[in-house]
């Protein structure tokens, strides 16, 4: 117990005080590898090598970059009008936009994050101005934007996959039927809310426009069928996946978007920026569980829960609980490294699936992204609209519930998520 009044009330303390979450996790490893005796510097190096020397961890990097190229050759303006080109002319049709758009880029950048900057940034300001409310603009973008990390490709998916030592290939088929889940959700909720508040009708594009318009956007379409055709059919891992994206990006930035090499500069840096904060949270999230995994947690803890319940549907609700607490006072790749060691052990010894428990971890701490205090998108996207917290907050309410309601169909229903994986050997 001793040990994790040590473990939480650090990382909550530095937390609480804006050290960045990287260096408060690795603080804490500090203080706890203090606290259980060990003074030799050397144990926590070597932890903190380890923690990023693992292969499946190289797809992040490429992914990441691959996404950056992708988003700054301008595929965001075409990925919204392609959706606009499909769902725009109905009653509310810049809401679904906003959402199928969400839906289409997670294909590409496989964060949540990703997403809110790039098309919230151009989605918002296009609703206000169509005569949306900003709060609803506001809400639905960042509510679409969880979907990114939950449809293949997803950075999270290759996280737990490497930590959990399971197929990332069905990691990503188990999270494609829950993503279009949360998508079709939140697409009739953003149409009823549109008829009830009686937002406008978009202009219906001609079937000539439409065919220009699919045109353009094909190349954004097949970068998600390359990444799953070829791991799916043996052609090359999730790491290589990552390597042919970034080779598809790079020559359709060139050939098709007339990119010049000067430009690949801010992309680079992006990129190396987005995967230095990701590596650091990698290498201090894996030495914190290595001491708490000496303090023996995993089992102090497996323990108390099987004394509480041996049901496993009770474990299940349990289970999100948690999760959905620890989603809101930390984000969704340090939770991933912290939980991940300590919750797989105990969800196999209550015979659930880890691709099911995958899916239902990542689903889960997504939606922390959108919960404050601590909710990343949820920052990102006030910063974009200018609106208050508070009454993006009371906005997301709703959808707050839209989610929940998919995560316990994903979480008591395991057929959502494994029988596409159960396709593949």
């Amino acid at each position: 117990m001793e040990t994790v009044l040590i473990f939480l009330g650090s990382l909550l303390g530095f937390t609480v005080l804006g050290v960045p979450i990287g260096f408060a996790i690795g603080l804490t490893s500090i203080i706890l590898m203090f606290s259980l005796g060990m003074t030799d510097a050397m144990i926590l190096a070597r932890r903190l090598i380890a923690g990023v020397d693992i292969y499946t961890l190289l797809a992040i990097p490429f992914f990441m970059l691959a996404g950056e190229i992708m988003n700054r050759v301008g595929l965001t303006n075409d990925i919204l009008k392609f959706s606009g080109a499909l769902v725009g002319r109905i009653r509310g049709g810049l809401a679904a936009v906003n959402v199928l758009g969400s839906m289409l880029f997670a294909g590409i950048s496989g964060s949540a994050v990703a997403d809110t900057a790039a098309l919230g940034s151009l989605e918002i300001p296009m609703m206000e101005k169509d005569g949306y409310d900003k709060p609803f603009a506001s809400a639905i973008t960042a509510a679409s934007a969880v979907i990114g990390p939950i449809i293949p490709p997803s950075i999270p998916m290759i996280i737990f996959g490497s930590l959990a030592q399971i197929s990332i290939a069905k990691l990503f088929l188990g999270g494609a039927i829950p993503g279009i889940l949360i998508g079709i959700s939140l697409l009739g909720y953003s149409l009823f809310i549109s008829k009830k508040r009686n937002y406008p009708v978009s202009q219906a594009v001609s079937f000539k426009e439409f065919v220009q318009v699919f045109r353009n956007t094909i190349w954004a379409l097949i970068l998600p069928i390359i990444i799953l055709g070829g791991i799916l059919g043996g052609f090359f891992t999730a790491t290589e996946a990552g390597a042919i994206a970034v080779i598809y990006a790079v020559i359709i930035s060139f050939v098709v978007y007339k990119v010049k090499l000067r430009d690949y500069k801010d992309i680079l840096k992006g990129a190396a920026l987005s995967t230095g904060v990701v590596m650091l949270v990698c290498a201090t999230a894996m030495a914190l569980t290595w001491f708490l995994a000496v303090a023996q947690l995993p089992q102090t803890l497996t323990n108390y829960l099987m004394s509480i319940t041996e049901n496993k549907l009770i474990f299940l609700f349990i289970l999100n609980v948690l999760l959905f607490i620890v989603g809101m006072v930390i984000d969704l790749t340090p939770a991933l490294f912290l939980l991940t060691p300590i919750l797989l052990p105990i969800s196999k010894m209550y015979g659930i699936d880890p691709i099911h428990f995958g899916v239902i971890m990542v689903a889960n701490l997504c939606i922390g992204l959108i919960t404050p205090p601590v909710g990343t998108v949820l920052y990102v996207t006030t910063s974009i609209s200018k609106l208050k917290l508070e009454k993006l907050v009371k906005e997301l309410i709703p959808m707050y519930a839209i989610l929940f309601i998919v995560l316990m169909l994903i979480t008591y229903v395991p057929f959502t998520v494994l029988w596409l994986p159960s396709l593949v050997k």
